[in-house]
């Protein structure tokens, strides 16, 4: 049995899901899935002082809408 997407059943279209959302564990189909990239960084105490390190290669994520929302009114917010 394939999992399918949960947007996409809501709205009776029976497509198969490509993703779950790494937030919520919703099952996603491209229509309805985000790929976002985390960055990976490091913060390293050296004992006289922090260094902080951003590292090249980032996080893949797939993500759906609502939770995409969520995240980014959150960023809106930390940002003021």
């Amino acid at each position: 049995m394939m999992m399918r997407c949960y947007v996409c059943a809501k709205q009776g279209v029976d497509k198969e899901a490509v993703a779950i959302c790494i937030v919520c564990g919703m099952g996603l189909c491209l229509g309805h899935s985000f790929k976002e990239e985390l960055l990976v960084r490091d913060v390293i105490d050296w004992g006289f002082g922090e260094e902080r390190i951003k590292y090249p290669h980032t996080l893949p994520r797939f993500i759906c809408a609502e939770c995409k929302l969520a995240i980014e009114q959150r960023k809106k917010v930390e940002r003021k």
